[in-house]
């Protein structure tokens, strides 16, 4: 395969990209999805696969190129799984006599969890008992992932992950946080789901999420300006935490909006997506800054305060959550006996006692960026300290600072990070938690 060929064939990736999360998108939704999307993509294969393995290893197209079409060759062999996951959680209806008489999606339960709170408990219940099947295809996309990994005979951590030493960094995450998640700790899982929602910052937010409100808490910035930005469907405002959801993918559309233009596909858009998922914690930790909630919220000096407390709690949550998922993903791709028994050891350590193994695959499902979106969160407090003492605290608002955002989002992604400047970020990023909780 010559050079050409190569450049063809990064083409061919940009194309069957967007076909394939147009796809995705149309499948979260429920939607019924006849036709195979990789059919006119005949590239993505194990032959082509192996082809670019042998091209030189100093070609600077053959290691992303590499990353893409092994994501794509485990997407493709997965489809059928991948469908019946979605149907299973999106499509399929439960008859429920109570709290209510009622057919809902596995979906639509859990949302009846977050959101009905007088019921919330009841809910929970039958969230658990109709859960067990989506976990159990949840796992057997696993099961498939297992065997395309060995059927192409690749280290999927050499390829996926962005540092050597992820169990570790994220047990010790999990580690360094056990006492203040004791805090937090309560004694049914509904109440702990709720505790992540940040239900007590409500004021100031926007009552809806789409492109206009969220553009609107950017309205002193130039920072997104002649943007052609997707964000993706974004969360319903069920709370606080959705916002910080929501800025996060908007932070992301702007990493992909910035992509450097004069570089390959496969370059300019890593397939794991680090620095994407970098810019959008940075754009989530805006929630948790005085400046941004005073101006923006309109809030004052103390309940801006109150709303970094609180919106820190969630972020706590969420980054044992992804500690916990990087370790699960690990353990999936070692067979189904040693994930089943982590999602016990690890749900023990998360809510004090395990969740049954069953559940499995339905709570806590790794993905395959996991990694990206732990150590996200790592590099975005050390980003957002950085900024600060560059720009003040407001920032995002800085027009040097605006220049540089964009600039750093235009150069070409790193995908990997030294082990010792992760280590280094944890501790920055639990310093800031810990002095944000009080």
């Amino acid at each position: 395969m010559d050079e050409l060929d190569l450049v063809r064939l990064d083409r061919q990736i940009s194309r069957m990209v967007g076909d394939w999360v147009r796809w995705q998108r149309r499948l979260r939704r429920g939607a019924a999805l006849e036709h195979d999307p990789f059919v006119a993509h005949p590239f993505v294969s194990r032959q082509g696969f192996e082809r670019v393995r042998d091209r030189p290893e100093h070609d600077p197209l053959r290691g992303p190129m590499l990353r893409w079409l092994y994501r794509l060759v485990d997407d493709k062999a997965n489809l059928p799984g991948l469908v019946a996951l979605a149907r299973a959680r999106a499509v399929e209806q439960h008859p429920l006599d109570r709290p209510a008489r009622v057919s809902l999606t596995l979906n639509q339960i859990l949302a009846r969890v977050l959101s009905d709170r007088a019921r919330s408990e009841h809910w929970m219940a039958e969230w658990l008992r109709c859960a067990p099947h989506a976990a159990e295809l949840e796992r057997r996309v696993w099961e498939r992932r297992r065997e395309v990994v060995e059927h192409l005979r690749v280290d999927p951590d050499a390829l996926e992950l962005p540092a050597s030493g992820m169990s570790e960094l994220a047990l010790g995450w999990l580690g360094v946080t056990e006492d203040r998640a004791a805090e937090f700790r309560v004694s049914e899982l509904h109440l702990h789901l709720l505790s992540t929602l940040g239900l007590e910052a409500h004021a100031g937010w926007p009552t809806r999420v789409n492109s206009e409100t969220l553009g609107a808490l950017f309205r002193q910035t130039r920072l997104l300006d002649s943007l052609p930005l997707d964000p993706g469907p974004l969360p319903a405002a069920m709370a606080p935490a959705s916002f910080l959801r929501a800025l996060a993918r908007l932070g992301a559309a702007f990493a992909d909006a910035l992509a450097p233009p004069d570089q390959p596909f496969v370059v300019a858009h890593d397939a794991f997506g680090l620095r994407r998922l970098a810019h959008g914690a940075l754009f989530a930790w805006l929630a948790l800054t005085p400046a941004f909630l005073r101006r923006e919220l309109g809030l004052s000096a103390g309940a801006a305060r109150d709303h970094q407390r609180v919106l820190a709690r969630v972020l706590f949550h969420e980054g044992r959550g992804r500690a916990v998922r990087v370790l699960l993903r690990r353990a999936a791709l070692d067979g189904d006996r040693r994930y089943r028994d982590a999602f016990e050891e690890l749900t023990a350590r998360l809510f004090g006692r395990p969740l049954p193994p069953e559940l499995a695959g339905a709570m806590f499902a790794p993905r395959r960026d996991d990694a990206q979106r732990f150590v996200s969160m790592l590099l975005a407090a050390r980003h957002a300290r950085e900024l600060t003492e560059d720009h003040d605290e407001d920032w995002y608002r800085n027009p040097r600072a605006v220049e540089q955002l964009r600039a750093e989002a235009a150069l070409p992604p790193l995908t990997t990070v030294p082990t010792s400047a992760l280590e280094a970020a944890a501790t920055e990023l639990r310093g800031a938690l810990e002095s944000m909780l009080g």
